[in-house]
């Protein structure tokens, strides 16, 4: 399979737009994460070119490395989730006239439903991990590209929701008492994730207002 990361933008946007399952919400939701954190990113290295103050420009290194680290990681789970995906297709595929291919078939479904579920999960961990260092992003930014700070928290806050409901979408194919974890965290990150995407925008809209 080649990476979506591979194709032109107008082929992706069309094969997003097309009957194909895939790319889907889980695999376009890890695109659009990977770019809200390169827009906080782009902020932080034009803000570092300006010369700030030795601690300011410090800090800003120390955000960029740990965007990096996210950035990729929601590079990667675009891939993983039309895999995934792939998978479950490959699944419910699976013969099932004998018990025993009733059975493999079951199981083959289980473990493909993990692995459906497992990568938006994934990206929507990844997206909260961003979120929670946009704040600072805010802050350090320089009054110029905070706008962008604040665009790209907002594309991550877009990217967490179309994550949790593709998670939402595979919870009844897991074990029934596996559900309630599953949502717990599921509900965990939407709170925590909005919470922060708020506090970014908000401090980007004082910071805009203000005229910084």
């Amino acid at each position: 399979m080649s990476s979506l990361w591979d194709r032109p933008v107008r082929v992706l946007l069309q094969e997003t737009a097309s009957p194909a399952p895939t790319p889907g919400g889980g695999s376009v939701a890890a695109l659009s994460g990977a770019f809200g954190a390169a827009l906080v990113t782009m902020a932080l290295e034009i803000s570092l070119g300006k010369q700030p103050g030795e601690a300011e420009g410090q800090a800003m290194r120390d955000l960029l490395a740990e965007l990096a680290r996210h950035r990729e990681r929601l590079q990667a789970l675009a891939d993983e989730d039309v895999a995934a995906f792939g998978g479950y297709m490959d699944a419910l595929a699976l013969p099932r006239g004998s018990e025993e291919e009733r059975r493999g078939r079951r199981a083959a479904l289980r473990e493909a439903t993990r692995a459906a579920t497992a990568a938006p999960l994934e990206t929507a961990r990844a997206v909260v991990e961003v979120l929670d260092l946009a704040p600072r992003a805010a802050e350090l930014a320089h009054k110029e590209v905070v706008s962008d700070v604040g665009a790209g928290a907002a594309l991550l806050r877009g990217a967490l929701q179309a994550s949790l409901l593709t998670v939402d979408i595979n919870v009844p194919g897991w074990p029934e008492g596996e559900r309630a974890g599953l949502r717990a965290e599921r509900e965990d990150l939407e709170t925590r994730g909005g919470a922060r995407a708020d506090e970014v925008l908000r401090r980007t809209q004082e910071r805009l207002g203000a005229g910084e």
